[in-house]
């Protein structure tokens, strides 16, 4: 028997699915509620939330939280990323880079500590930020 709230439900795969359409960028709970709405779902933002918040805990998706304190969702790649998030707009962005590794090894290795990368968050500037500071 499925542990509770672990089964399928038909609002699950519809999330999943939405995601799946999204899997470049985050999108916040009232983005994913808005897409679900615009394509005929009567699923209620506070269900959404549950969803994306199990699903967090499954370990299907990753979670960041905004500047704004808005949290943040879209599919877990298939190998852990950490993730950047600009403090200027409050996008954020899967970080699937080797030296992640390297660095969290470091940490490990020197000072006994182990970081989790699926977790780890790193605040910022993005390049498109960046790029308008310098034009102003």
């Amino acid at each position: 028997m499925p542990q509770r709230g672990s089964y399928k439900t038909r609002q699950r795969e519809d999330i999943l699915a939405c995601l799946s359409n999204n899997t470049q960028r985050y999108l916040t709970v009232d983005g994913v509620h808005e897409a679900l709405r615009t394509a005929g779902s009567e699923i209620g933002r506070t269900t959404v939330y549950r969803n994306l918040e199990h699903l967090v805990a499954e370990h299907e998706l990753l979670k960041a939280i905004s500047p704004k304190g808005e949290a943040l969702y879209r599919l877990s790649p298939e190998q852990s990323a950490a993730q950047l998030v600009c403090l200027e707009c409050g996008r954020a962005f899967p970080l699937d880079c080797h030296m992640v590794d390297d660095f969290t090894s470091h940490i490990k290795a020197h000072h006994g500590f182990k970081v989790d990368a699926h977790k780890t968050v790193l605040y910022g500037t993005c390049p498109d930020c960046l790029s308008q500071q310098a034009n102003h």
